[in-house]
């Protein structure tokens, strides 16, 4: 139900975008992501990320130079390693939604900066012991940090782009929290339906 209500949500921001004469778009994204801080060593062998995902973009012009770029982005993690000869496994499934200020340098450069909020929907542990997969109960639904980056956009509305997001809150609810925040670079391929 949680999902249902997740994807209606964002069909709905989709129609709304286009009666408001809002730019939209479609993405896809590749994302590496590791945490950062004292305890990282502690998390996942301190083994680096990779993801996929996909997801729609809106963009509301203020002026041809400015522009607010945002949308949702399903979003699915992976962190593999190994440890004495037995594999362990993460698994994180994200709705991502940006809120960035764009400003275009030339009708095809731009680059953009602001929020990165995120909501998990899921978070799995595995071990090749248990051979089981298993909810993480104290990893945080709310995520929020800074993410800026730039960009290029095609005539025809095909467009590159890569960021990085800093993690400003604990992904961790234990007692005493563990110092890791995450750290993501992420790379996209868009095309704009109506700019």
């Amino acid at each position: 139900m949680k999902k249902f209500t997740l994807l209606a949500a964002v069909a709905l921001f989709a129609s709304s975008a286009l009666a408001q004469g809002l730019g939209l778009g479609a993405r896809i994204s590749y994302q590496s992501e590791a945490m950062m801080g004292d305890d990282a060593e502690f998390f996942a062998d301190e083994t680096v990320s990779s993801g996929f995902g996909g997801g729609i973009d809106v963009l509301y012009h203020f002026s041809p130079m400015v522009g607010l770029h945002s949308g949702a982005l399903f979003q699915l993690n992976a962190y593999s390693w190994t440890v004495s000869s037995v594999d362990y496994s993460y698994l994180f499934m994200n709705l991502q939604v940006p809120v960035l200020a764009r400003i275009n340098f030339t009708p095809g450069f731009f680059a953009e900066a602001g929020l990165d909020m995120s909501i998990n929907m899921l978070a799995s542990a595995y071990d090749e012991i248990s051979d089981e997969w298993n909810d993480i109960d104290k990893w945080n639904t709310f995520q929020l940090g800074l993410t800026a980056g730039a960009g290029y956009t095609l005539w025809f509305g095909l467009e590159f782009s890569g960021r990085f997001s800093y993690g400003l809150l604990d992904p961790i609810d234990t007692d005493p929290t563990p110092d890791i925040k995450p750290f993501r670079l992420q790379f996209d391929v868009s095309y704009w339906f109506k700019k």
